[in-house]
């Protein structure tokens, strides 16, 4: 070949390949910086829960045990009336009801008066009174007695001897010594009755322990008891009922047994006027980014992106978390060379169970890498495509949470005659955490519970 005669010829290739060489040495692969860490919320969120500690009997319970207590002898000694004495026997069965929050107690007796050398016949009476219960910071329930007269027609006048007294002024004179008489028997019936602090002190102790729930070993109720309140004494319709409650966080655990804690004494029992009857357990459902990684990948790798005549592949992507947001890490080639980072916040829909990623966004450092080179790739559809694709649907999940505490709520053996009966109604949306390989999200089981002894 001669050289000089194509020497036209030889420049133009040259000049050509020149060119491609220049081309090739400016796509230059980016790389911005990573996002400056940010510090983690480490906690979830933690709601109170109510163990239910119902103490009831009936009117008849009390008036059963009053009159297998109270002695026939009642009072014998002076009146207000000087010279007068007073002989009063118990004549008959306690009668005891409950209404308006007071237990109303009807005593039938047979009082004799006299005086010197005479004395009347018995006079069949009733005498009525009502009670309200207090509780001492000793946990010893206390009672304060109303005297409300008789409930029987009495003659305006008798004698005894060559004397005439009103009988009526007589008898009521001498009722302070048996309302407290009564008073001490029904403070005691009812301490009997309901043996507050033993029982309540024996569902202390033991809610500090993990529970197991089922026989497979790896489901546990862990609480946390922090405070005993007590309702005022309800007497109603006959009935007579003393509410504790036992406020306390609790969870539910899969795995191996939680580790316990110190146990706490019993606190001071806390009077209030109401309480939260509603038992929460907190359910956590945790989403590594390895699983959310594993599901987007099909999806977003390898995949064409363009934009204003240019594309881009992603080859490679990672996630992290980092203060309450999700990072998510995007390695490039194409007409964009590089690695950049985008950053979104984590949803969760309670109603649908649907994970998913809001505000999808460039960092702050990778928007001021590709201002400079690459603006068209901040305006492209990379963003609406990472928030699509980047979603979990956590229903079957926490729906089979939500049954496996209700079923192993049914009935929990606490201890030997003691039983946690909880009836799971629904579930509720409480708090979540972003952590560093994994997003945590805690959900609540809401019902009722009682500590049933038996």
């Amino acid at each position: 070949m001669n050289y000089r005669s194509s020497s036209p010829y030889v420049m133009i290739v040259l000049s050509l390949l020149a060119t491609t060489l220049c081309s090739c040495a400016g796509v230059t692969p980016l790389k911005a910086e990573r996002p400056r860490d940010e510090a983690f919320r480490m906690v979830l969120k933690k709601e109170i829960s109510t163990l239910n500690i119902p103490i009831e009997a009936s009117a008849d319970d009390l008036a059963r045990v009053l009159n297998q207590t109270v002695r026939k002898d009642l009072y014998r000694g002076a009146t207000t009336t000087s010279g007068v004495n007073a002989d009063v026997v118990r004549n008959g069965k306690i009668v005891v009801s409950a209404a308006d929050n007071y237990l109303y107690v009807t005593l039938p007796v047979a009082i004799s008066l006299g005086y010197g050398m005479f004395k009347t016949q018995a006079i069949p009476l009733s005498l009525k009174f009502k009670a309200k219960a207090g509780i001492t910071p000793d946990w010893r329930l206390h009672t304060e007695i109303y005297y409300l007269g008789l409930n029987d027609l009495m003659a305006e006048e008798i004698g005894i001897g060559p004397l005439a007294f009103k009988p009526r002024n007589l008898v009521e004179g001498i009722t302070q010594p048996v309302q407290r008489i009564l008073s001490d028997l029904i403070a005691q019936k009812i301490n009997e009755l309901f043996p507050l602090k033993t029982k309540v002190a024996t569902v202390w102790k033991t809610a500090q322990k993990p529970l197991l729930l089922n026989k497979s070993g790896r489901v546990w109720l862990k609480l946390t008891p922090r405070e005993v309140v007590l309702y005022p004494l309800y007497a109603q319709n006959n009935r007579v009922r003393l509410s504790v409650g036992i406020s306390t966080f609790a969870e539910l655990v899969v795995g191996p047994e939680p580790a316990g804690r110190p146990l706490m004494p019993l606190p001071n029992l806390k009077p209030v006027d109401s309480f939260d009857h509603t038992f929460r357990i907190a359910l956590n459902a945790d989403l590594p980014y390895k699983d959310l990684r594993a599901i987007a990948a099909p999806l977003l790798l390898n995949r064409r992106f363009d934009s204003d005549g240019k594309s881009i592949v992603i080859k490679d992507f990672d996630l992290y978390g980092n203060g309450d947001k999700l990072v998510v890490k995007l390695q490039t080639e194409g007409s964009l060379d590089g690695v950049f980072y985008l950053t979104a916040k984590p949803s969760f829909n309670p109603q649908t169970g649907l994970f998913s990623v809001e505000d999808v966004d460039f960092d702050m450092q990778t928007r001021s890498v590709l201002l400079k080179s690459a603006d068209w790739f901040l305006h492209g559809s990379i963003r609406g495509m990472i928030q699509e694709k980047l979603n979990m649907d956590l229903t079957e999940q926490l729906e089979k949470s939500r049954s496996m505490a209700g079923k192993a709520l049914a009935r929990v053996q606490l201890v030997d005659h003691v039983f946690l009966r909880g009836d799971i109604k629904k579930l509720k949306f409480s708090d979540m955490i972003v952590q560093k390989d994994e997003i945590s999200i805690q959900v609540y089981t809401e019902g009722e519970s009682n500590v049933l002894f038996q």
